[in-house]
């Protein structure tokens, strides 16, 4: 394999994560469209609905396609791609997306506290951690 192949085929892999992340989001809201401010309830949109069939397929043709040298028979291609979306999906299930972290606002200095007093003989405090 070429360097410029082997580009590709790491290219065609970035872009299947990205789309298996937005079918997991479209899923998830419901099978509406995750930038969409429709309401979220109900049976959803036809185009979601299909734009997840159709990442589950292209998918597995692209993890097919990719392993197509090391496949013997139609059964194993079928395999891989049955398991391209989970074996997906597992890989990235270690990858965690966060929004930027803000700086939190300082916190006001208080007056210090005062003590406590000590627990006599025999008491508890039920305060004290």
């Amino acid at each position: 394999m070429r360097w410029w192949q082997a580009a590709l085929w790491g290219l065609a892999g970035g872009g299947a994560a990205s789309v298996l992340s937005l079918a997991t989001a479209v899923v998830s809201c419901g099978y509406h469209w995750p930038w969409s401010k429709k309401n979220r309830r109900g049976r959803g949109e036809l185009g979601p609905r299909l734009f997840v069939l159709a990442a589950g397929a292209v998918l597995g043709a692209a993890v097919a396609a990719a392993a197509h040298d090391q496949i013997s028979g139609p059964w194993s291609a079928f395999l891989f791609g049955v398991g391209a979306p989970a074996t997906i999906r597992g890989l990235l299930s270690g990858v965690e997306v966060a929004p930027p972290r803000t700086h939190p606002a300082p916190v006001p200095r208080s007056a210090p506290r005062k003590p406590l007093p000590a627990p006599g003989s025999g008491e508890v405090r039920e305060d004290a951690p």
